[in-house]
């Protein structure tokens, strides 16, 4: 048929894919990048004369049913994956238009939203104090980018700032506002039973967490030598969004000096993302062993071409000499990690330096990237799904082998502990429980406020109807009191302190008659009441009616709750 034509060209577009694509061999040299293709294909990924596992072209594969037979279930799979090729190269060149011309714009954007904040200050400096109240112009002063305020946010509530090695710092601070500010419209708390109150901090002194969380700040460390020593302390935060269903850092802070930032991106289970991952050691404010790496979920740890050709470029823009040292990869992480993974001892300020901004840049590449993604349906894409699924299983199987991880939460908090811990939270694999996502983000509630701005009125609404209620419900008891029908002592003290609250000219004309309230100390809720049930004679409600304070407290409970029912 006609059609088949377009099946055919597309197939051959497929096989152009790998044309003009650069190697890929770890940690690259330090030459000055472009961010435009070489002419080369990435090391791991097949050569156009190699497209397929059989040697044969696309077109040789695509064989019309007419001519020689059904096409089969392989062929089938392989029609699927030229399309989702083509559409790869498409949304990889949208992606890296983000950065493709302005790499820098990857780490230094916090600085540069400071600067554009800075010339619009001196800008505003300019006009009189007049113009800024016409033009409204003192409002910009506090209208400062999500790059911004996260980084005066810090480290914000975490409980261990304070203990965190300075590059550990940095690094928390930056992952996890790059997801606040990444994300805005989507991010959510991981399910808080999974997590909150058992995993949000852990420490060896209280593992049983008898002191629910506190024991940080109340238990004192351990003398060295003593027993508990060195004292652990783990702290932990956990994300979710639409593309991701886990975003877990943690942080670990041992008496002895050692200090790890663990981070973790899980995509969900129907993305094809890879899993990106970074792990930093600090012992005694050294680096020893720093590694970041985008780890693949695809067959033969296959990572997008133009994903690798970006790994590549950003780290002969950032990396010198590599990064430092190099690490040994233990078996373990050959089976996960890419062939561009970073795994190194900087040896120098400015290798350490490096591995920063490649990291951030990287991290903050690959969250845009996931803005882009869609899940994988249907049951064309079955074969593909479970070839993801098995790239999670084996990412995770392979860190539970890392047995240095799992020795020293043992010696901490013991076997039984470490192993719940590392497999329910670090290195999880629930096809069956991913979270539920659902659009609870603080950019939803702000794009709402901003559709409807009359929702931002609501609280002084609320309180112009309670002051309604009040005086309605105070003016009913004194007119009550005037007609000399039975009214409680209580009730009247709370009659006049509405008004006195709540109506101007009432209370205007009581501090005509009485200046001496004026002199006094009322507290919050005021025994102004009082007073002036005390004095009702000069307000021409009758004649006063003495009883002592005591008694209007006894009843001013239950006259508060009958205001909030009326309120309500």
């Amino acid at each position: 048929p006609m059609h088949l034509r377009g099946v055919t060209s597309r197939c051959s577009a497929s096989v152009r894919l790998y044309e003009g694509l650069p190697v890929v061999r770890g940690a690259c040299s330090t030459s000055a990048s472009s961010f435009r293709p070489s002419t080369q294909p990435p090391s791991g990924c097949p050569s156009p004369s190699h497209h397929h596992a059989t040697g044969q072209s696309c077109k040789a594969r695509m064989r019309p049913c007419f001519s020689n037979g059904p096409w089969s279930p392989q062929d089938l799979q392989q029609l699927s994956r030229d399309v989702d090729e083509e559409a790869e190269k498409i949304r990889g060149q949208e992606w890296r238009q983000e950065f493709e011309d302005d790499a820098d714009s990857l780490i230094d954007y916090v600085d540069r939203d400071m600067e554009k904040y800075s010339s619009l200050m001196e800008v505003i400096e300019q006009y009189t104090l007049e113009e800024k109240q016409d033009m409204q112009l003192n409002s910009l002063k506090t209208e400062f980018s999500a790059a911004m305020v996260n980084d005066m946010i810090g480290l914000g509530t975490w409980r261990l700032r304070d203990m965190l090695d300075p590059t550990v710092a940095f690094l928390v601070q930056r992952i996890e506002s790059t997801w606040r500010e990444a994300f805005i419209d989507d991010l959510n708390l991981y399910p808080a039973a999974k997590w909150k109150g058992k995993y949000e901090i852990c420490d060896s002194e209280d593992p049983a967490r008898e002191l629910e969380g506190w024991s940080y700040g109340d238990v004192p460390f351990p003398e060295k030598g003593a027993e508990g020593y060195p004292r652990l302390l783990i702290e932990n935060r956990v994300y979710c969004s639409r593309v991701f269903r886990k975003l877990h850092v943690e942080v670990a802070c041992r008496q002895d000096g050692l200090q790890v930032v663990h981070v973790v991106m899980y995509p969900r289970y129907a993305y094809d993302l890879p899993i990106w991952a970074m792990d930093v050691v600090v012992i005694k404010g050294v680096v020893t062993l720093a590694i970041v790496d985008a780890c693949p979920v695809r067959d033969k740890l296959a990572l997008p071409f133009l994903y690798l050709q970006t790994m590549q470029e950003l780290q002969e823009l950032f990396l010198d000499n590599g990064g430092g040292t190099e690490r040994h990869m233990p078996d373990w992480g050959t089976e996960i990690f890419s062939p561009a993974c970073v795994c190194v001892r900087p040896g120098s300020a400015e290798e350490l330096l490096g591995f920063l901004k490649y990291s951030t840049a990287l991290h903050r590449a690959h969250c845009s990237l996931s803005k882009l993604m869609v899940p994988l349906k249907g049951k064309s894409n079955r074969l593909r799904m479970e070839e993801l699924l098995q790239g999670h299983r084996r990412f995770v199987d392979n860190q539970l082998s890392n047995k240095k991880t799992s020795r020293v939460l043992e010696v901490a908090f013991g076997a039984e502990w470490t192993h719940e811990y590392m497999t329910q939270l670090m290195f999880d694999y629930a096809p069956d429980e991913e979270p539920v996502w659902e659009d609870s983000s603080l950019g939803r509630m702000f794009k709402y406020f901003e559709e409807n701005p009359e929702l931002g009125t609501i609280m002084e609404e609320m309180e112009d109807l309670k002051s309604g209620v009040a005086i309605e419900r105070a003016e009913a008891i004194l007119n009550a009191l005037a007609a000399n029908k039975p009214v409680t002592r209580a009730r009247v003290a709370w009659a006049l302190q509405m008004l006195y609250q709540h109506d101007d000219t009432f209370q205007q004309n009581c501090n005509l008659l009485m200046p001496e309230l004026l002199d006094q100390q009322w507290g919050p809720r005021g025994n102004v009441g009082t007073f002036l049930a005390r004095n009702l004679a000069q307000l021409g409600l009758g004649e006063p009616d003495q009883y002592d304070e005591d008694e209007y407290e006894e009843f001013e409970d239950d006259v508060q709750t009958e205001e909030k029912v009326q309120t309500q």
